[in-house]
């Protein structure tokens, strides 16, 4: 039962017209924000990072600029 009425519905959504389907999306977006907003809280409330936590991929001693080309050769990177 649930499968025909799945189908029935999937057949409507593809024939909508360029305007419904986004009237479509703005409804279905505007149902999904409860939602949404509930799991940011949930995420919100987690533990915060630790400094340790922060700084995991990232290299340390900050971030480095690319040498120039001079700099380069001055430590003999460049042949």
């Amino acid at each position: 039962m649930a499968q025909k009425t799945l189908e029935k519905l999937a057949d409507k959504i593809i024939r909508l017209t360029p305007e419904e389907a986004q009237q479509l999306g703005l409804i279905m977006r505007a149902k999904l924000m409860p939602e949404q907003a509930r799991q940011q809280g949930l995420l919100q409330q987690q533990q915060p990072i630790s400094p340790q936590q922060a700084a995991m991929g990232q290299r340390p001693g900050g971030n480095m600029p690319m040498p120039t080309s001079r700099q380069a050769a001055v430590r003999g990177l460049l042949r």
